[in-house]
């Protein structure tokens, strides 16, 4: 594992960064495209189409920030202005729907992910053809999509297109598209398909410096251990994920309480309890710091520390943690009702 000592080393980084001990170059290069937006809409006026390359790589800084509803609303600015210039079926509208798509995902959001997909997809074809480079990146959201609904099968072909259109013309498959090819294999119980596939992704993002794509790659491949209960395998690529999560997102970004909660998953798996207490105390943390309080992946993280306090033989404290669980998902599930009644 490059440059860390293990769990306490992560811990004490997350310390450091809570306590605003080092500058953010996230943040400092989130400031300089604000002014650079705000100089350009005091030239050309707010919704100029100009603007549109300043939007889009402001959202994606204000997202590793963990600033969600600001990236949404960046995002829905972008569309809105695209859609006003060009065309709802212009390219830059399709560019737009997929930024807003892939941003939801990354929030866990499909139910309004999957419209602005299927819609960008259909303009893409009609204007560039069904060879277009830009379709594989939307076939792999179309594959992400599915995976979180349980349709293996959709999740499958979905990823495959995007592989196809990658290597079209002599080219090759990009990380992003393997990574999803190997969540989707490592769904189907096809471990070491899935493992190849993950470890190629993991290459090419090294390879290209991309350290968000490396840290997905890195977390992927400690899942598809998990699964198969190799245990002090996944240990080393979570640890890593979440060492260049912290590195470089928000110190509340729900991707490093991911993190956590993954590590104290497999502590626990261990028999290490007390470890998994601390991990998943941390990734509580950290979403009761950011946007994810009362939220599903809180109540999930708040089970499995029941469990860990449980075997440390806590129960009160396993019970209350329990018991709040049980009432946010309760929650999460009849508004999730309600939002399918309403799509």
């Amino acid at each position: 594992m490059r440059g860390i000592t293990g769990f306490a080393a992560a811990l004490s980084l997350l310390t450091a960064l809570h306590a605003g001990a080092r500058a953010s170059p996230v943040g400092e290069q989130s400031a300089a495209l604000s002014r650079s937006l705000a100089t350009a809409e005091h030239r050309l006026g707010r919704s100029a189409p100009q603007l549109l390359p300043i939007l889009a790589p402001l959202a994606q800084l204000r997202f590793e920030q963990g600033e969600f509803a600001e990236a949404t609303a960046l995002r829905r600015r972008a569309l809105k202005i695209a859609i006003a210039a060009y065309g709802s079926a212009s390219v830059p509208s399709a560019e737009a729907m997929a930024g807003l798509a892939r941003l939801y995902i990354a929030q866990r959001r499909y139910l309004d992910a999957e419209p602005l997909v299927i819609a960008a997809a259909d303009v893409l074809r009609d204007r560039l053809g069904k060879a277009s480079p830009m379709l594989a990146a939307v076939a792999a959201d179309r594959a992400r999509i599915a995976l979180a609904r349980g349709d293996d099968d959709a999740a499958r072909n979905w990823a495959e297109q995007a592989i196809a259109i990658d290597k079209q013309d002599g080219g090759a498959p990009h990380g992003d598209r393997l990574r999803v090819q190997g969540e989707v294999l490592v769904a189907e119980g096809a471990f070491a398909d899935g493992e190849r596939a993950l470890r190629q992704a993991l290459a090419l993002d090294r390879a290209a410096g991309d350290r968000l794509a490396t840290a997905r790659d890195l977390a992927g491949l400690g899942n598809a251990y998990l699964r198969q209960q190799r245990f002090s395998d996944a240990l080393p690529a979570i640890e890593e994920a979440a060492w260049i999560d912290q590195g470089h997102l928000g110190a509340a970004h729900p991707l490093v309480a991911e993190d956590f909660h993954t590590l104290g998953q497999a502590y626990l798996a261990l028999d290490r309890p007390a470890d998994a207490a601390k991990a998943l105390h941390t990734a509580i943390d950290v979403l009761e710091r950011g946007a994810g309080r009362d939220t599903p992946a809180l109540a999930y993280t708040e089970l499995d520390l029941a469990r860990a306090e449980h075997a440390l033989g806590h129960d009160d404290k396993a019970e209350a943690l329990f018991n709040n669980a049980r009432r946010v998902l309760n929650g999460a599930e009849d508004e999730e009702r309600d939002r399918q009644r309403q799509a």
